[in-house]
C-alpha cells in the first residue's frame, strides 16, 4: 500500500518553527494548505511577469535578491507583481534574512489568506535545512506485511504467507541475538533514490504477535538490545512452501530483485518443511549478502569453476 505524503503550513510551523526560525505574520486563515514537494522555488521570474511555473503546492523563499529587485521598480508595479503571485493561492511565502515585508506584501498576503513567513536565516541556509527536513517528511511510504530484523548491522524483511510462521522465526532470531525493528506491518520511506527506510507504526512499535501467547512486549522481555527504530532495506526473505521452489533454485539459489518504492532489493526465497532451522538459514542467507556486498559471490564462483572443469575435461 503506497502513499503519497503532505504537510500543512500549521505543521510545518509546529515541526520546524524555532528550528528554522520562522515566524507567522500574515495570512492566518491559510494555515491548512498543504506542501507537497520538498523542493522550494524562489519568484524571481514571476516578479518580473513569468509565473507559468510557479508552483502552488511548494514553499515560496523571497529572499534579499527579490527584495532589492522589487525595490527597483514604480508602487503600481511592485504591487501589480506581488498581486499575480499571490492570486495563485499558493501554499506559503517565506521572506528570509529577517527582513519585514512591505504592506503590498502583507496585503496580498491578507486578501488571499497566504500564509506569509518571516525567518531569521538568509536564503541560502534556510533552504538547505528545509529540503533536509521536507525531504523526510514528505518522502514516499510503502506499507508492507512482514517481519523487519536488524540481522548482523544488515535490515532483513522476512516476508510470506498469513500464518507461515514468519513471527516465531523473527522471535527465534531475537533469542540469538538479533533486533527487532517491526512486525506485521513495516513501514518503508524512500529517503533518496537507491536507500529504503524501513521503521515500525507508532502503535506496533516494539510488539509482536505469537499464535498462542498473544500480544508481547520485546523490549520488556529480551531489553533494549533487542530492539532498534529503524534501518536501511537490504535483503528480502521470502518463505515459500517446498514443493514450490524449481530443484535448480533449491541447489544454485535464485537470484532475483524487487522494488520497494522504485528501490531495487535483493531477493531470496527460501523453501520450508519441517525439520529445517529457518533461522540458522536466514542468518547463512544475510551473511551471504553481506559477502555479494564486498564482491564475493559463492554461487557464481562455483559455477564458474565448475564449468572450468568441464571445459578441461575433468
Amino acid at each position: 500500500m503506497h502513499q503519497s505524503r503532505r504537510i500543512t503550513i500549521r505543521e510545518l510551523l509546529s515541526e520546524q518553527g524555532k528550528a528554522a526560525k520562522i515566524r507567522l505574520v500574515a495570512g492566518e486563515k491559510g494555515l491548512d494548505r498543504y506542501i507537497d514537494h520538498p523542493r522550494m522555488q524562489k519568484p524571481s521570474l514571476a516578479f518580473a511577469g513569468y509565473i507559468e511555473h510557479l508552483s502552488d503546492y511548494r514553499l515560496q523563499v523571497i529572499g534579499q535578491t527579490e527584495m532589492s529587485y522589487l525595490a527597483t521598480r514604480t508602487p503600481e508595479e511592485q504591487k501589480q507583481a506581488i498581486d499575480a503571485v499571490f492570486d495563485l493561492r499558493l501554499a506559503g511565502v517565506v521572506i528570509t534574512r529577517g527582513q519585514q515585508p512591505p504592506d503590498f506584501i502583507l496585503d496580498a498576503a491578507r486578501r488571499t489568506d497566504t500564509p506569509l513567513m518571516i525567518s531569521d536565516y538568509p536564503s541560502s541556509t534556510f533552504m538547505t535545512n528545509m529540503l533536509l527536513f521536507l525531504s523526510h517528511r514528505l518522502a514516499p511510504v510503502l506499507y508492507q506485511h512482514g517481519v523487519y530484523m536488524d540481522i548482523f548491522g544488515l535490515g532483513v524483511l522476512i516476508t510470506g504467507a498469513s500464518g507461515i510462521g514468519k513471527s516465531e522465526i523473527g522471535l527465534e532470531l531475537i533469542s540469538r541475538g538479533h533486533r527487532l525493528i517491526a512486525d506485521d506491518m513495516v513501514e518503508f520511506s524512500r529517503e533518496s533514490p537507491k536507500v529504503a527506510v524501513g521503521r515500525s507504526p507508532d502503535a506496533l512499535r516494539y510488539h509482536m504477535e505469537i499464535r498462542g501467547l498473544g500480544i508481547l512486549n520485546i523490549r520488556d522481555l529480551y531489553g533494549a538490545a533487542a530492539i532498534t527504530d529503524t534501518k536501511r532495506l537490504s535483503l528480502m526473505v521470502e518463505l515459500v512452501p517446498w514443493d514450490q521452489v524449481a530443484p535448480e533454485d533449491r541447489v544454485l539459489g535464485e537470484n532475483s530483485e524487487i522494488g520497494i518504492l522504485d528501490v531495487p532489493i535483493p531477493r531470496i526465497p527460501i523453501p520450508i518443511r519441517s525439520g529445517r532451522s529457518l533461522a540458522v538459514l536466514i542468518e547463512v542467507a544475510t551473511r551471504n549478502q553481506l559477502l555479494k556486498q564486498r564482491g564475493i559471490h559463492s554461487g557464481e564462483d562455483f559455477v564458474q569453476s565448475l564449468q572450468n572443469r568441464i571445459e578441461q575435461g575433468h
